[in-house]
């Protein structure tokens, strides 16, 4: 068997990569011994994230400080590869509040659009495009079960995230006879800051909120194995439970009433 180096480049980048799940995947490349492109445009965490990386690990970090959102910063990505071996991308950047779709404006929609799915979407097509014939790579794209139904407080979030996992989706059996690894990670709520600063209340249902390092683990391990994987068993059961013995309309309608109870107290009047 390869090692991780050998399979995937001695460098990866990890986007969105600051704090939360993008900062455990950063970790945990940087465990497997790989050097880590940062690329967030929170400067002092992104910052804090590079020293911690190079102090703990004893790896290199590159650190890439600009907004996702905004296409022309695409040639910047590539400009860091240059020179270095890397066939790793991680896409943890997202914007994804929770709140009524009408109290958007049309500024944050078009931000769901250009940070969420547009970026992603052409950088993976360059990066493939211009990988090597038969050179071993991989692709790790955050989706969300809020991406599997259709589900409100989080609709354009969930539209969007909808978007990766059927792109990581296709992408993987369109590229399964090569050495090119795609892999949608649909995970479930989590317990980073952003989680957090939703100020979720819990019902009779309580979603299972998982730890980031153990999202990053258990995912890296699973790249080159599946194009899908649900991190947590919880997460798992909840999901074979509501495909398996529920139809799409009744598990659907489960979903919303747990969001409803979690967020829907924040927007009564």
């Amino acid at each position: 068997m390869r090692t991780w180096t050998e399979k995937y480049g001695t460098w990866g980048i990890v986007a969105g990569a600051a704090e939360g799940l993008g900062k455990a995947f950063s970790e945990s490349l940087a465990k497997r011994g790989m050097n880590v492109i940062l690329i967030d445009r929170q400067e002092d965490k992104l910052y804090e994230t590079a020293d911690y990386l190079e102090n703990i690990f004893g790896i290199l970090t590159k650190k890439l400080l600009f907004d996702l959102s905004v296409l022309s910063n695409l040639s910047r990505i590539f400009e860091s590869m240059d020179g270095i071996d890397c066939r790793l991308i991680i896409y943890n950047a997202a914007y994804g509040p929770v709140k009524p779709f009408l109290d958007h404006s049309n500024e944050e929609l078009d931000y769901y659009l250009d940070l969420n799915s547009r970026m992603p979407l052409h950088l993976i097509f360059h990066f493939i495009r211009n990988l090597p014939k038969n050179t071993p790579a991989g692709v790790v794209l955050l989706s969300s079960l809020a991406g599997l139904y259709g589900t409100n407080l989080v609709a354009p979030y969930g539209a969007t995230k909808a978007f990766n996992f059927n792109l990581a989706e296709a992408l993987y059996h369109e590229f399964k006879t090569t050495q090119i690894n795609i892999l949608a990670c649909c995970a479930g709520a989590t317990d980073t800051p952003n989680f957090r600063r939703t100020h979720p209340k819990y019902g009779l249902i309580k979603p299972s909120v998982s730890k980031p390092q153990q999202v990053s683990e258990t995912t890296l391990n699973k790249l080159g194995k599946t194009g899908l994987y649900i991190p947590g068993m919880g997460n798992r059961i909840a999901y074979a439970l509501l495909t398996r013995f529920l139809s799409r309309r009744s598990a659907s309608r489960l979903m919303n009433k747990t969001m409803l109870d979690m967020y829907g107290h924040q927007f009564n009047s």
